[in-house]
């Protein structure tokens, strides 16, 4: 059975218009992963940095200068941890201090790539947030959240 020209036009409409849709499914997968791999380095540099705060902070006036610091240690230096499969260093970071704990909270604008285009007319990034509290006990400092 030998197809019309008009069937091999319809072929070629629906393969057009599902490599779109593959193309645009691939790309965010793409920047979805990234945007998770992005929130796991800064959730390992949070927990890190809130764990040093909570080790420097002992309730005293002097100590918080000391816990805000601590909290920065790891942002700085030849060794400092970046975000960004390491390439980007991490530059905001907020430490505040309840009765009992520290929590220091990372944020950073993670750049899209192939969803940009379905955000015309806007920025394209969007930011990445991520906060750990710890807690300074006679054994030392955890983790709580």
């Amino acid at each position: 059975m030998a197809s019309s020209r008009s069937d091999n036009g319809f072929v070629l409409i629906v393969t057009c218009i599902v490599l779109a849709i593959l193309l645009a499914l691939a790309g965010l997968g793409i920047d979805i992963g990234r945007m998770y791999v992005i929130q796991s380095e800064l959730q390992v540099f949070s927990d890190a940095a809130a764990l040093n705060a909570a080790l420097q902070w002992d309730g005293t006036a002097g100590s918080v200068t000391r816990a805000q610091q601590a909290a920065s240690e790891f942002a700085t230096g030849p060794h400092a941890m970046k975000w960004d499969l390491g390439s980007q260093p991490i530059t905001d970071i907020k430490t505040s201090f309840d009765t009992h704990s520290v929590r220091v909270t990372v944020s950073a604008p993670a750049p899209l790539i192939f969803l940009r285009a379905l955000l015309a007319g806007k920025a394209g990034f969007s930011t990445v947030a991520v906060s750990s509290v710890a807690v300074k006990t006679a054994g030392g400092a955890r983790l709580i959240q």
